[in-house]
């Protein structure tokens, strides 16, 4: 029995226990020793998007230009308003809401009537609306009330290659 208290004390009590308190921590949960950075840096990375110096920037080789066009007959280029025109008997129509400032694209048949888009703008929007077209020219801001208006506005409404929206205000703000 006194030999295994023996060999206890000379274990606890060695010359060689850690008197700094870390190396006591280090000892007791078992922390790993601390590594020199420098042996971190000798793995070699791949470069990112970091800033390079000009010297140590690897020269890439240009790519060579095509050695000849490839050639555009002008016949087969389209038109910027034809992904406007009717596909399948329907049209797009944008709507521009300034109340919600929102703009809304509806798909609606060529022949809509100006009863029928009114209605599915409202029920689209949410509430009550007077229809306002931007015009080129004198008639600037003309309000859309007959179907003839409406049906000469649906064939204007592509211009320049562009679809202009027609305005959808709260009928009480106009």
């Amino acid at each position: 029995m006194s030999a295994t208290i023996a060999t206890t004390l000379a274990y606890t009590h060695a010359p060689s226990a850690p008197k700094n308190p870390k190396m006591v921590l280090a000892s007791i949960h078992n922390l790993p020793k601390r590594i020199k950075s420098a042996h971190l840096r000798e793995v070699r990375r791949t470069p990112g998007k970091e800033n390079i110096p000009p010297g140590m920037k690897p020269i890439a080789a240009r790519p060579s230009p095509p050695s000849f066009l490839p050639y555009v007959d002008q016949g087969t280029q389209e038109d910027p308003a034809a992904r406007w025109l009717p596909k399948d008997g329907q049209i797009i129509i944008k709507v521009a809401v300034p109340a919600t400032d929102d703009l809304w694209k509806l798909r609606v048949p060529e022949d809509v009537t100006l009863a029928a888009f009114v209605r599915r703008v409202e029920a689209k929007i949410g509430f009550t609306v007077a229809l306002q077209a931007v015009g080129v020219g004198a008639a600037r801001c003309t309000k859309i009330t007959t179907e003839g208006a409406f049906k000469c506005w649906v064939q204007t409404r592509v211009r320049n290659g562009r679809n202009y929206p027609i305005i959808a205000h709260a009928r009480d703000t106009l």
